[in-house]
């Protein structure tokens, strides 16, 4: 296969660069949402027992996801803070929500970890590209994000980075993919996306005429009617197969 000759090149965060799912998402979300059960208790707050509490959580996260799912509008944990702190009739203000959400992602924070071939693959790609981004679809602030980019050595490898909780809108929506070009500088077509969800990562682009490569996760499920000349890599490093790097 031909290889790519894009201006930029644009990047996926979770599973991409950086691993989190290191068990799955509904079995993650239930420890973190036990976490901030735990705090709430800690603060002295009136909750429910523990079953009852997560199960409320879970039916407003559930809400907040399902909406997302069909209008592509991101929603975040410290919303469904507020609406658990309502749901209690628990007076609030940002310094507490931004507690229950750090207890909410310790556990995440304390097992998170970048690939070994990250940073050797952004010095390159960096070295060869004139301009180097990020689209991330995320349930978690800004903020949150950057310091761990910091963390890994990554941050500075990025000339600009875009999250859905800030953005307001979710791949696969057409508008994020534009506004990384506009961003980057460069018109849809002389762009590159990797990632490593089919309808997210390879569809969304794919349909403003972005080029797109899929990083395989072992064990995803992903569609059997992909086509076959869906262009794939296990590793970053495998990225020297589509880009001249």
């Amino acid at each position: 296969m031909e290889k790519l000759n894009p201006k930029a090149v644009i990047f996926d965060l979770g599973s991409t660069l950086i691993e989190y799912e290191f068990s799955s998402w509904n079995e993650l979300g239930t420890k973190c949402a036990l976490n901030t059960w735990k705090f709430m208790k800690k603060e002295g707050f009136n909750v429910p027992d523990d079953e009852e509490y997560v199960k409320r959580f879970n039916q407003i996260k559930e809400r907040y996801r399902q909406h997302a799912l069909d209008s592509l509008e991101e929603w975040t944990i410290p919303e469904v803070a507020v609406k658990i702190f309502e749901n209690l009739d628990i007076e609030y203000n940002e310094i507490l929500i931004d507690k229950y959400f750090q207890s909410f992602y310790k556990l995440i924070d304390e097992m998170l970890y970048a690939y070994d071939d990250t940073v050797e693959t952004l010095t390159k790609i960096k070295e060869r590209f004139p301009v180097v981004g990020l689209v991330s679809n995320t349930i978690f602030p800004e903020e949150t994000h950057i310091n761990e980019l910091k963390k890994f050595g990554i941050n500075s490898f990025l000339d600009f980075k875009i999250f859905s909780s800030t953005f307001g809108l979710r791949k696969p929506h057409a508008d994020i993919f534009y506004h990384a070009a506009n961003m980057a500088g460069y018109a849809p077509a002389e762009c590159v996306y990797i990632g490593d969800r089919y309808k997210e990562d390879i569809v969304g682009p794919k349909n403003i005429g972005m080029a797109a490569i899929l990083k395989v996760k072992k064990d995803r499920e992903y569609p059997s009617d992909m086509p076959l000349a869906t262009r794939r890599i296990d590793s970053l490093t495998e990225l020297a197969n589509h880009l001249d790097i």
